[in-house]
């Protein structure tokens, strides 16, 4: 970005106490984060897909201030313009399992949304069973993708679509495996 954070914000306006912060974080996040999981076709993968959790926020650009704020209490992420409204909005996403894992899903543990609790619930869930290796297995990944649909059941591909190309993928592999 062509500005320094500190030239944003006056600190005097920060909260004196770092727990208010982050309870603000939590508010904000509440009525305008999203903790999701994105499936998408993905050939090289195991099962023929793939399963992304991301969490983003998205403000307007004369809000871009508080999307910083999150980067720098998070340590990662990035802000970047929200496609399509490159102009006008900011978004800020943390999309890196790691981080994921080690940042966000514990903050969220300890300062808990109430309105995104059950998404997030899903949410930390999948970050958690990726870092296990659960997508790995034939039944770790569908109870994954299955999590993912709880937390949006509205996708481009119904889920009985999904498991029935991810069964299909499976069949052929072990004949081929079984072939003489």
């Amino acid at each position: 970005m062509l500005y320094e954070f500190r030239d944003l914000i006056d600190p005097e306006r920060l909260p004196s106490r770092r727990k208010y912060l982050y309870y603000y974080i939590v508010g904000l996040v509440d009525g305008g984060g999203c903790f999701s999981a994105s499936i998408r076709k993905q050939d090289d993968a195991k099962f023929g897909w793939a399963i992304d959790p991301v969490f983003h926020i998205t403000l307007s650009r004369d809000q871009i201030v508080v999307l910083e704020i999150l980067k720098r209490v998070f340590n990662c992420g990035r802000v970047v313009p929200k496609p399509g409204q490159e102009d006008s909005a900011f978004r800020y996403i943390v999309d890196a399992r790691r981080s994921l894992a080690e940042r966000i899903v514990p903050f969220f543990r300890k300062y808990k949304p109430i309105i995104k609790w059950r998404e997030f619930q899903y949410f930390a869930e999948i970050v958690e069973g990726l870092q296990r290796g659960e997508h790995r297995s034939l039944d770790g990944f569908k109870n994954l993708l299955r999590k993912a649909y709880e937390i949006s059941p509205d996708r481009e591909y119904e889920i009985d679509y999904i498991l029935s190309e991810i069964e299909r993928r499976v069949d052929a592999s072990e004949t081929i495996r079984r072939a003489p």
